[in-house]
């Protein structure tokens, strides 16, 4: 059912995405980024090209750590060793091969990865014995991989390179609704980094335009035998993003509004502030002020007619970066700063 909120596991139950799923399961470069807003359907397009494409896979949901202001090495291990064990159940043939690996400890049926001291778990050896080990490919999936950033106690980009330069077996597909943050954290044109120079697959998910999305809304009522035609006021009202338009018709269905919906992208933003806090109330008010869009000077202006004082221009630009990395504004082009969907802009017309 297209109003059904759950992450959709096949092509049946997904609209119109299609190209992007035939882009992704084609595995044309050793790292494929899926990229777009929150709830354009990543991970729905990410887990039916798994299920299409029958692969062995390692699934890492970085999402858990997206109200933290840090992750660790530790954690990012406890989720590989959760995956790798999940793989080793499905093919006990893959113990064997991990024997070898640094920082791995094999028990059983089952593995502990050592994420501390000496020999702790070497990710390009990891990656090396799951190349060693398929027959035809492996794929390492990270779901919101730009939270890597701020990943404490290892650096992820070296293996990656690694692997991009000398593992055919095996490929690595990143996804991330923060493009700006996640293409930073990558560096591939940054002669610093690791990944510099490395020639990505991309596929973007763009929001529907309002023909789809009133096709989307047209199938999806007519599965639950209701009758509707105000179209334009929901397009108008929550944009093209395939997430909100289904929650719009499983709410309508219920005999409810979108206040939860609201709700929602409030409480994500309160996530976001959790390491910010020192600058908790400027960042409100910057969103407060853009929520209709605005310029640079008015955004200014809000700022220093709350707090009474002046506001530099960099920490203005700092705000305004930080905000456009988490993909929660967007500039135009014509310099005036917007929500980045029209339900971000109705959550901050009110007070917070």
């Amino acid at each position: 059912m297209l109003f059904d909120p759950a992450p959709k596991t096949s092509r049946a139950d997904l609209f119109d995405r299609e190209e992007e799923i035939e882009r992704v399961r084609s595995l044309s470069s050793p790292i494929t980024l899926v990229l777009g807003l929150r709830r354009t359907g990543k991970s729905s397009v990410i887990m039916i090209s798994l299920n299409e494409l029958g692969l062995p896979y390692v699934y890492l949901d970085l999402r858990r750590f997206e109200e933290r202001p840090f992750s660790t090495y530790r954690d990012l291990v406890a989720e590989l060793e959760r995956e790798v064990n999940r793989l080793t159940r499905r093919f006990p043939g893959l113990l064997e091969a991990l024997r070898r690996v640094e920082g791995v400890e094999v028990m059983g049926s089952g593995v502990r990865l050592r994420w501390g001291g000496r020999g702790r778990l070497s990710v390009a050896s990891l990656l090396e014995a799951l190349n060693d080990w398929a027959e035809d490919r492996v794929l390492v999936v990270i779901d919101e991989a730009q939270e890597l950033i701020n990943l404490r106690g290892a650096n992820l980009l070296p293996a990656l390179a690694y692997s991009f330069d000398n593992l055919r077996r095996v490929r690595v597909v990143l996804s991330g609704s923060k493009m700006r943050l996640l293409y930073r954290y990558l560096g591939v044109e940054d002669p610093r980094s690791s990944l510099y120079g490395r020639a990505m697959s991309e596929v973007e998910l763009m929001p529907f335009s309002r023909e789809m999305a009133e096709q989307f809304l047209s199938l999806g009522f007519s599965e639950l035998g209701v009758e509707f035609r105000d179209y334009d006021l929901v397009y108008d009202a929550v944009g093209g993003i395939p997430g909100w338009l289904t929650y719009f018709g499983y709410y309508y269905y219920q005999g409810r509004d979108l206040r939860g919906a609201l709700g929602l992208i409030r409480e994500e933003f309160e996530n976001f502030l959790k390491s910010r806090p020192l600058a908790r109330e400027r960042y409100i008010t910057v969103m407060k002020a853009i929520a209709r869009c605005a310029t640079w000077s008015e955004v200014k202006g809000a700022l220093e007619a709350r707090e009474g004082v002046r506001v530099s221009d960099s920490e203005l630009s700092n705000y305004l970066r930080q905000l456009m990395d988490s993909s929660w504004v967007v500039k135009g082009e014509d310099g005036r700063y917007c929500p980045a969907e029209p339900l971000i802009g109705r959550a901050f017309e009110g007070a917070l």
